[in-house]
């Protein structure tokens, strides 16, 4: 065993946790403890060459390319304007409906995260524009925050999903697999969240039935931004472009679009490219200092003998996963995704492998667990997203989300016992 061994490891982590509870950077952090562990095992010197070549290694990946793409499609997304337009058409083709106002924001984050990726950005694209109205309609507080938050986790599934192009790097898994798996995932938790929202959220709101020509002008202006996630599937799922490829589109076919219908300027464009750099490194560093944690326990060969150890669990499988999903929550009510998955990811991989579960499957498994911890109280990051931008009080919706917590957790487990809903459309796409 190196020189510092499991006493060494957890003291580290206990480090970096702390760091981060001091509000230092997380790439900060985990860089710190993974310096820190490559010094206990080789001595400064040799540390100091080792970080910097998996730093390297790791951030040398053309897959990582993805992530900026689809994170300027998203800024520039959001720059146009569009989430406006988006939640327009949703709220006049399924506004009059009881609690159809309701409907249309989850409607509306299902599109949005086609195209997003992210979590919060949806949450906060989408709370911005939906929340007043929520509120002028009738709704409450704890249900229209815990509807926008619980909405907004469907950016961590949906494709183009960050987390998802992290864990594929690191687990060398098709990201158009993983693209394609969480189509069916997707559409189900939305549709589940809808059913909620309209028969079973406490409240009966029923917003003005809407006139087929006010459809079809809605219709009109949303239709060239709601074909863009549709467009990102289908392309996957034929084989026409590769993920990065897709990104690259989206990023030009906003561009032009914006530039057409006067909806992006040079100013806008150029704060779009700025936000994008900026969350883009941030990520990439993330995952670069998270990669050169995740070698120094492997050095320590951490990840094997958790395996072990796990594969003599009492239970059998299905209790092992219970575990991972427990573990895996706990974490994420204080870690955005992407910090979660490059940390939790080379210790859980091989004891998902272990178990019986497909590379692929288990992605997807895990980023819907991720969606629950972005929401579960007391921290969870979507939570404290809506809070911040709505003024609403983080115990007002703690309550509220619950039932969505549910609504996730089972597909969790559906996931799990139906391996096809995320197997079978990558195993009929023509490019995996």
């Amino acid at each position: 065993m190196p020189f510092g061994g499991d006493a060494g490891f957890f003291l580290i982590v206990l480090v970096m946790f702390g760091l981060m509870a001091a509000s230092v950077p997380i790439f900060v952090a985990i860089g710190i403890a993974a310096m820190a562990g490559l010094c206990m095992v080789f001595g400064l010197q040799q540390a100091m060459v080792d970080f910097t070549s998996f730093l390297w290694q790791s951030l040398s990946s053309f897959e990582l390319v993805t992530i900026p793409l689809f994170v300027l499609a998203a800024m520039l997304v959001q720059e146009s304007d569009a989430g406006t337009e988006l939640f327009d058409f949703a709220k006049v083709w399924v506004g009059s409906i009881p609690n159809g106002l309701g409907a249309a924001v989850i409607v509306t984050c299902a599109i949005f995260a086609g195209i997003c990726g992210s979590s919060p950005v949806t949450a906060v694209t989408i709370g911005l524009i939906a929340l007043p109205v929520l509120g002028r309609e009738g709704y409450s507080d704890r249900s229209r925050g815990a509807m926008v938050a619980a909405g907004g986790t469907l950016g961590i599934l949906m494709p183009p999903s960050l987390p998802l192009i992290i864990y594929g790097v690191l687990t060398e898994t098709s990201i158009g697999s993983l693209f394609m798996a969480t189509v069916i995932p997707g559409l189900l938790l939305a549709t589940a969240f809808g059913i909620y929202v309209t028969l079973a959220a406490g409240h009966r709101v029923r917003a003005q039935a809407s006139s087929w020509a006010e459809r079809m002008t809605a219709l009109r202006r949303a239709l060239p931004v709601v074909v863009l996630p549709v467009f990102i599937i289908v392309a996957i799922y034929l084989g026409l472009v590769t993920p990065a490829e897709t990104g690259a589109v989206a990023v030009v076919y906003l561009l032009v679009l914006g530039l057409v219908r006067r909806q992006l300027d040079l100013r806008k464009i150029a704060r779009a490219a700025f936000l994008s750099a900026l969350t883009s490194a941030m990520l990439l560093m993330i995952f670069g200092t998270g990669s050169v944690f995740a070698r120094y326990s492997a050095i320590l060969q951490l990840p094997q003998r958790l395996a072990q150890t796990v594969g003599h669990i009492q239970g059998g499988p299905l209790m092992v996963f219970t575990g991972i999903v427990v573990t895996d929550l706990i974490l994420g009510t204080f870690l955005e995704s992407g910090a979660l998955t490059i940390l939790t990811i080379p210790i859980f991989f091989p004891i998902a492998m272990a178990i019986g579960l497909s590379p692929v499957q288990f992605g997807v498994m895990i980023a819907v667990n991720q969606e629950i911890a972005q929401i579960h109280p007391p921290a969870g990051l979507n939570l404290v997203t809506v809070s911040s931008i709505s003024g609403i009080p983080l115990t007002r919706m703690m309550l509220s989300i619950l039932p969505y917590i549910l609504i996730e957790l089972t597909m969790v487990y559906l996931l799990y016992f139906i391996p096809q809903l995320t197997l079978f459309l990558p195993a009929h796409m023509s490019m995996r």
